[in-house]
């Protein structure tokens, strides 16, 4: 039998709109008044229609989370930190992606019109034109993580890509004395691999190490494209000391192409990736790698986002989430 709202507040001898006050932990009803009603609620197994919620409360307490993509270890640990702080404060979370199908505008358009979320937590490092304008446009609070641009107004908080790209490249240089050093960048127009590739532009000005321009090959943040990378980069004819992978995953595609040609790593050439995803633990010589706050990430995109929702805090966020190496035995260390 189908229990509702009318049987609990019946049971409990008080209105149905205390009932939905005492769901809602309103200060209204009183301490012990809230407790009778829980045991029942428990007792009679009802569980609340979340749209007659979502109604009464003018909110759906969800929130919408829009990536570029839900390929890769990353993508999935940082939904894993939104989906775990969003449970912590009894909010919903729902996911949507762009794809070759349908791009980034047209999901947040469809997200931010269809009433079904609060807020979005938007991830665009390959920004389209007019995101900003749609964002400065709807009265749908969002937070925007790892995305440039110009969004005055629109708080963000990202990672320091540049500082993680740039200290790998140092400790291949002031560790190890390499200076033939090569890179698998990612795609072009995707503001993670510009930030990661000024730092490592920038490292090897530091230490007066002119750019080579057969040593810089551009990936697609995937397996694959690390995979055809490596091997375009360790064909030539004066192979680079050191390879730094721009993520992880092309770091896994190095591995796989450097055992498919008999290439040892470190001794033939040092490898370093970013991410410290988990795959990365595992791989052997274990990955040099860039480790990042990925949790820390999610949970204060959550947090910014729900400030901003129930108004509890309109300052503008700009937040950039220290990284720090993860010394494995792939760039030539001892582990």
């Amino acid at each position: 039998m189908k229990i509702d709202i009318h049987k609990v507040a019946l049971k409990a001898g008080v209105s149905i709109a205390t009932v939905s006050r005492a769901l809602n932990n309103s200060e209204l009803v009183k301490p012990d008044t809230k407790a009778k009603i829980q045991k029942i609620v428990e007792d009679l197994n009802y569980i609340p229609n979340p749209i007659a919620r979502s109604l009464s409360k003018q909110s759906t307490e969800t929130i919408g989370v829009v990536l570029p993509d839900l390929v890769g270890e990353f993508f999935m640990d940082f939904i894993h930190s939104i989906d775990e702080e969003a449970y912590k404060r009894n909010w919903h979370v729902l996911i949507s992606s762009s794809h070759s199908q349908r791009n980034l505008i047209e999901t947040l358009i469809e997200l931010m019109g269809s009433g079904r979320v609060d807020g979005v937590i938007l991830m665009a490092p390959q920004i389209q034109d007019g995101i900003s304008k749609i964002i400065s446009k709807s009265k749908t609070p969002v937070i925007l993580v790892n995305t440039c641009g110009d969004f005055n107004g629109t708080s963000q908080i990202k990672i320091d890509n540049f500082k993680g790209a740039y200290d790998i490249i140092e400790h291949f240089i002031e560790i190890h004395k390499y200076k033939k050093i090569g890179i698998i960048n990612g795609p072009k127009g995707n503001c993670d691999a510009e930030e990661r590739f000024a730092g490592y532009l920038s490292a090897l000005k530091k230490y007066k190490i002119k750019k080579d321009p057969s040593l810089i090959v551009n990936g697609n943040f995937d397996v694959e494209s690390g995979c055809v990378a490596f091997t375009t980069l360790m064909n030539q004819k004066i192979r680079p000391e050191a390879i730094f992978a721009a993520n992880d995953m092309m770091a896994v595609g190095a591995y796989e192409a450097a055992k498919e040609f008999s290439i040892k790593i470190p001794s033939d050439v040092a490898v370093a990736g970013f991410d410290d995803i988990y795959l990365s633990n595992f791989l052997v010589p274990r990955l040099t790698t860039v480790r990042v706050p990925i949790m820390e990430l999610g949970s204060k995109a959550v947090k910014y986002l729900l400030d901003k929702i129930n108004k509890k805090n309109n300052k503008v966020h700009f937040e950039v989430l220290p990284v720090e190496l993860d010394i494995g035995g792939s760039c030539g260390c001892k582990y």
